[in-house]
């Protein structure tokens, strides 16, 4: 399994229109088969920071994600507003 964690970063005042696109994103995600889970979080302290973990079967699932018409979507929207992005690509261990 892979598990990704993604940190993203919003102005404050985008971050009500960008967790309701996040949290479309997430159900988007789910419904690809090689998407084991997708976790969507908000910062208590900073409602502009959102932490994301997602679990793929492999690699290519990962791929086939980043590939996907819905995530070309999420991206066009996303890209102007994020501030601060940082990804991790994990082996799930335990």
């Amino acid at each position: 399994m892979i598990v990704i964690a993604v940190k993203l970063v919003v102005a404050e005042s985008d971050a009500a229109a960008f967790e309701a696109r996040l949290k479309q994103h997430a159900a988007n995600s789910l419904t690809q088969e090689g998407c084991k889970g997708f976790l969507v979080a908000r910062d208590q302290e900073n409602p502009g920071a959102f932490q994301l973990w997602e679990t793929y079967t492999d690699m290519a699932a990962f791929e086939e994600h980043k590939a996907a018409d819905f995530m070309a979507d999420f991206r066009e929207f996303s890209t102007p507003l994020v501030k601060e992005r940082v990804l991790a690509i994990c082996d799930q261990i335990a």
